[in-house]
């Protein structure tokens, strides 16, 4: 029999003191996976209200408050996804790929106002998927990459969706 095995069949000596338990600390409180995804849904709901409503102006701002909400709730979720990996937010990026978010998301805003803005609705999505692949691959935690990329996205998609569904009057 090995020296593990006999020290592991031993009871422990109750003349000697335990050591204390150390309380098990817990990491920090994220918001979990249903406040997202319900505003996520709820975004959803209100965008498609716009099908549904006769007024311009009211169907007008059910479709930007519908996508204002699901860019709420991507930032949440990936702000919670951060805060459970155990990492804090910080200002500026700490990764390459984040970087070059930011710079599409930047240079897409700056194109926007010239003759060649169609140019900036691609660059809204390489800068959402840059952020994303950031936050998820290379531990990406600047609240700048977390919301601005999203924000690019997120307008880009409600842009096409909303020339592709609605059209102009």
């Amino acid at each position: 029999m090995s020296t593990v095995q006999e020290h592991r069949s031993e009871p422990p000596d109750p003349s000697t003191p335990a050591a204390p338990a150390e309380p098990a600390t817990q990491p920090a409180r994220a918001p979990g996976w249903l406040l997202p995804v319900g505003t996520g849904v709820t975004g959803l709901l209100v965008a498609a209200a716009t099908f549904v409503v006769s007024d311009a102006d009211v169907a007008a701002a059910c479709w930007t408050a519908g996508f204002t909400l699901v860019l709420v709730a991507l930032v949440v979720a990936v702000v919670g996804t951060v805060h459970r990996r155990g990492d804090r937010l910080s200002a500026l990026p700490t990764s390459r790929a984040g970087w070059v978010a930011l710079a599409c998301f930047a240079t897409g805003a700056v194109l926007l106002a010239t003759p060649v803005a169609v140019i900036s609705l691609g660059l809204g999505l390489v800068a959402g998927v840059a952020g994303l692949e950031a936050v998820a691959r290379q531990r990406e935690r600047s609240l700048a990459v977390i919301v601005l990329p999203l924000l690019g996205a997120t307008f880009v998609l409600a842009f096409v969706l909303g020339e592709v569904l609605l059209g102009h009057e």
